[in-house]
């Protein structure tokens, strides 16, 4: 039985050669090593991953995206609990290390990788739910604002072989 933190990924897309590569390729498998293992070429491996990606209906999407959120939150929780514990003495050698004054040295590291970690889960839901999509920006320079920069442009220059003679 697997865990109940385990993501479930849309299933009759994955068989055979095609799921075999995307599955590998979302567990972290290069599309490098991909494409050697199955002696085809990197783009090929790029190719269909696009392909079953595409071909996931967007309710499978919706509950693969709400489940990977659901672990993402369990591992912040885990994380957070980590983070809110108080920090250990620090030991050098074996021996506890003290200041000067006699108050013992905290050891934070465990507590600073829980927050580092935070940030990276923080990061990775973000990616989920596309807030860290690019946004589109459409500029347009009118011919008024371009004989505006062009004037702006002349008067720089003018003031500028002013100043040097």
């Amino acid at each position: 039985m697997k865990p109940e933190w385990v993501i479930r990924l849309p299933t009759p897309r994955l068989e055979g050669r095609n799921g075999a590569i995307y599955q590998a390729y979302i567990l972290g498998t290069t599309q490098e090593e991909l494409a050697e293992r199955h002696s085809i070429s990197q783009p090929q491996v790029s190719e269909i991953i696009a392909q079953v990606r595409a071909s996931i209906p967007e309710e499978d999407l919706a509950a693969a995206r709400t489940d990977h959120l659901d672990v993402l939150r369990r591992l912040t929780t885990v994380a957070a609990e980590i983070m809110d514990t108080p920090a250990a003495q620090a030991y050098s050698n074996g021996r506890p290390m003290f200041n000067e004054d006699g108050t013992p040295i905290l050891d934070h590291g465990a507590r600073l990788a829980a927050l580092d970690r935070i940030v990276k889960i923080s990061e990775r839901a973000s990616r989920v739910l596309g807030l860290d999509a690019p946004v589109k920006a459409d500029v347009t320079v009118s011919e008024q604002a371009d004989r505006v920069a062009e004037a702006a442009a002349a008067e720089a220059l003018a003031r500028m072989a002013a100043d040097t003679q």
